[in-house]
């Protein structure tokens, strides 16, 4: 199992950020100890490429404009990815290639997830609004979640003895 966590946005347009911060703080609390890489993608679209080579598991964070309430979170997964018109994020068009490209190179991963979170601002700043800003938690909590699910589906199984 090859699971990649990435981490999109523009850290200094405020909530566009989330994705980045959220990886950020992943990052630095580990608890993951097989091979989950976490990468802060920001805004580098298609310069990801060679860190997404060969990816079964790919679960990205950013910020999706879905027309919800700022700060509530979203889930997307496979062909939920396809479904989504590319102006729900800056970054969207980005991903969609990324997917495109790998799965053209190496075969699509065997799951990708994309959690997004509604910004209330993209407007230039560094940190995240005071809407969006309690709401990292839960997207933080939501990645670990996802990815403890890929590693046990992944764990072969112990044998009776």
């Amino acid at each position: 199992m090859n699971t990649v966590v990435l981490g999109l946005g523009n850290p200094i347009r405020t909530d566009d950020g989330v994705g980045v911060f959220a990886i950020r703080k992943l990052a630095s609390e580990n608890q993951f100890t097989h091979d989950v890489r976490m990468i802060e993608g920001g805004t580098l679209g298609l310069d990801l490429l060679p860190s997404l080579r060969g990816v079964t598991h790919l679960l990205a964070l950013d910020a999706v404009d879905t027309g919800a309430v700022p700060g509530a979170l979203s889930r997307f997964a496979d062909e939920e990815l396809a479904n989504l018109p590319i102006g729900n994020s800056v970054h969207l068009l980005g991903l969609a290639d990324l997917l495109g490209i790998i799965n053209l190179l190496d075969g699509p991963p065997r799951e990708v997830v994309l959690l997004g979170v509604q910004p209330k601002s993209t407007e230039w700043g560094t940190t995240l609004s005071s809407e969006v800003e309690p709401h990292l938690r839960e997207l933080v909590e939501a990645a670990r979640r996802q990815i403890a699910n890929w590693l046990v589906q992944e764990s072969p199984a112990t044998p009776l003895m």
